[in-house]
Parts: structure tokens; sequence; C-alpha cells
């Protein structure tokens, strides 16, 4: 997908537009190539993936980027200089972004893991009580 299609619809539609007016051009176009990457990965079944979509997505990893929340992304909750420690939170920042999650529901690796334990859960012949 081309970069200035996304940035057309991110200018047009979002108010937080701040990750991607810091990203130079080149870092825009990977952002794009990236979030169509894990977007295949994530929802197989959507091709071809909507601009929208792909620009929500884009702006999630943009935002990424951001030294604070490179720290959440592994879970650090906060850093002290001086006394040198660093407490961690019990979940990190998720890779789908919130809209796009939204709007497309679970991934594939979700529903497949779901679909696996209700397969693990039945009992053939009659039924758990």
């Amino acid at each position: 997908m081309d970069p200035q299609e996304v940035g057309a619809w991110i200018m047009a539609n979002m108010l937080d537009t701040d990750a991607w007016d810091r990203a130079t051009d080149q870092k825009q176009a990977v952002a794009v190539v990236q979030a169509e990457r894990n977007l295949a990965r994530w929802y197989p079944k959507i091709s071809p993936m909507a601009v929208s979509i792909v620009a929500f997505q884009t702006v999630w990893e943009l935002q990424g980027v951001d030294p604070a929340l490179k720290y959440q992304k592994h879970n650090v909750k906060t850093v002290s200089d001086n006394g040198e420690s660093i407490s961690y939170k019990e979940e990190e920042r998720p890779d789908v972004a919130p809209d796009v999650r939204a709007l497309l529901g679970p991934t594939a690796a979700e529903l497949a893991e779901k679909e696996a334990a209700e397969v693990a859960q039945r009992q053939y012949g009659g039924a758990l009580v």
C-alpha cells in the first residue's frame, strides 16, 4: 500500500497524528510495510486490507517507537536511576492496535487457541457436568 495514501487517510480521519507527523518519510514507509505484514499474519483471511485498518495499525506501530512505550512493551512499570530499581507490571502493550481489534476482532492465532480449548473440553457421548 502506498504510504502517501495511508498518510492522506490519517490526516483526514485521525486526531492523534503526532507519531505520524514526527516520523520521517522513510520511517513512515517502513511503518506502513510493517503494519501490512503484521496485519496479514494476524488476519490472513482479510485481503485486501482497507486503508483505514492499515492506517490505524501504522500509527500504532509508530507510537510504539516512543521510548516510554518500549519500556511498557517489556512490562516495565517504573524506572529509577539513582536507586537502580525497575518494577514490572502484569501485562504488556498489545501488538494489535485497539481500533483494529475493535473492527476486526480477535486475531487468527487467538481464534485457533479458543478452538483448541473448546475441542479439548468436548466429551463425546455425553456432556461435562
